[in-house]
């Protein structure tokens, strides 16, 4: 039952996060920063609110130890994710060119459900995991 819950939670969160993503992109580039810097701060932004939410209100993690592992963990998850979310997109135009909705279904879904796993069993793990 808990698991259940935390997948809803997580089907909740995902797209603010992807939505905050997108606003604070949008609205740097209407300031005129440079795209590259505009993502770059709209993704710092988008994945510290998301360690937010799933620390503190999907896992509910509240350990008072030191976050700096798990901020780590946490970081290696979607830096890997992210290439796992090219690659998997990649491979799906190559078969088929003109895919492009298939791809990216395919691989936000699929990288969506590998987040869920690491970040619940790894990045997020109880205590009695980390010792």
């Amino acid at each position: 039952m808990k698991t259940k819950k935390e997948i809803i939670k997580y089907l909740i969160v995902t797209p603010f996060i992807g939505a905050t993503d997108f606003g604070v992109y949008y609205l740097l580039i209407h300031f005129r920063l440079p795209y590259s810097v505009s993502k770059a701060i709209s993704y710092v932004i988008a994945n510290g609110a998301g360690y937010l939410f799933n620390k503190f209100w999907i896992f509910k993690r509240k350990r008072k130890q030191s976050a700096v592992p798990e901020v780590g963990r946490y970081f290696i998850v979607d830096v890997s994710l992210f290439a796992v979310n090219i690659i998997i997109n990649q491979v799906i135009l190559h078969v088929w060119p003109h895919a492009v909705f298939l791809a990216i279904a395919t691989a936000s879904i699929l990288t969506a459900m590998m987040s869920f796993i690491c970040k619940k069993f790894w990045v997020f793990k109880t205590s009695i995991c980390l010792k």
